[in-house]
């Protein structure tokens, strides 16, 4: 191996060493400031009462966003996996870090238990999105994901669900490598689930050369239980070589059919476009 090639690995990994943060349970959490997002708004814009929280990510705490289970994945040999605290914002606006947290916008089971949570507009400059990288290893495949639990207040019945998610992946040659999902199960544990939804239909998501990615919307009514958990669910099947690939969700909302939404369809809705920075660490 060259120097040049072995200066250009050290200087990436100090890269990484610098950039990665850690809590609880080893996760790493990294901070993608390198985005610029051209997102419309959703062709049914949701303003009903929800029965998930934080389901446009506006809301963090100890690195992680409020009220979703994030649980260490489990790894598979030499994979590596991320959560990505991602801001689908023009490119360095952020400021600040994240907004703060009051304690009427917490969701009632925590710290709000006399009211209903409530919901805040995000400052300027930031609009985040969360999400989880993925690095190959040398055989397998690796999955992760995060959960939360419905509204109390849900009965069973049919709802109109959104899931909104945005992917770039690199050095990916396998059809299909890259996959992400939704549903609902009984319990916390992913496994639960009977039903998983496809969150995009492509055989490749965005490219690294091309810097530009479709924000995509899956929007559908779907039968969901009362105490039933929402799991995100996201991973890389084949290991192919030093690839790499990043999903970002945001914009999730369950509600009431209403007047604007009183429709039965599955359908996926490219609801404006984020661009990135290739040359940023992953």
């Amino acid at each position: 191996m060259s120097k040049l090639k072995v200066a250009l690995i050290l200087t990436l990994l100090l890269g990484l060493a610098v950039t990665l943060a850690t809590f609880a349970g080893g996760f790493k959490v990294v901070k993608y400031d390198d985005t610029s997002a051209k997102i419309a708004q959703p062709s049914k814009t949701v303003k009903t009462p929800q029965y998930i929280f934080n389901g446009d990510f506006s809301y963090w705490d100890g690195g992680k966003p409020v009220a979703w289970n994030i649980p260490d994945p489990v790894l598979t040999p030499g994979w590596s996996v991320h959560f990505a605290n991602v801001d689908l914002t023009a490119a360095g606006t952020r400021e600040g870090g994240e907004p703060p947290l009051p304690a009427e916008a917490m969701p009632p089971d925590q710290e709000n238990k006399d009211g209903p949570a409530m919901e805040m507009p995000d400052p300027p400059g930031y609009n985040p999105g969360a999400g989880l990288f993925f690095r190959t290893g040398a055989s397998g495949s690796q999955y992760a994901g995060m959960s939360q639990q419905v509204s109390p207040d849900l009965v069973d019945g049919k709802y109109w669900v959104q899931v909104h998610i945005t992917a770039w992946e690199h050095n990916v040659k396998s059809e299909y490598n890259s996959v992400a999902w939704y549903g609902f199960g009984e319990t916390s544990d992913p496994a639960s689930v009977h039903e998983w939804r496809e969150l995009f239909p492509d055989p490749y998501v965005c490219a690294n050369g091309d810097a530009k990615c479709n924000y995509l919307g899956r929007k559908e009514g779907v039968f969901i239980r009362q105490g039933a958990w929402l799991h995100l669910w996201m991973g890389m099947k084949f290991p192919d070589f030093n690839a790499w690939s990043v999903f970002v969700v945001d914009d999730v909302s369950i509600s009431d059919f209403s007047d604007g939404i009183n429709v039965d369809i599955t359908d996926f809705v490219d609801d404006g476009d984020v661009y990135w920075d290739p040359r940023a660490e992953r």
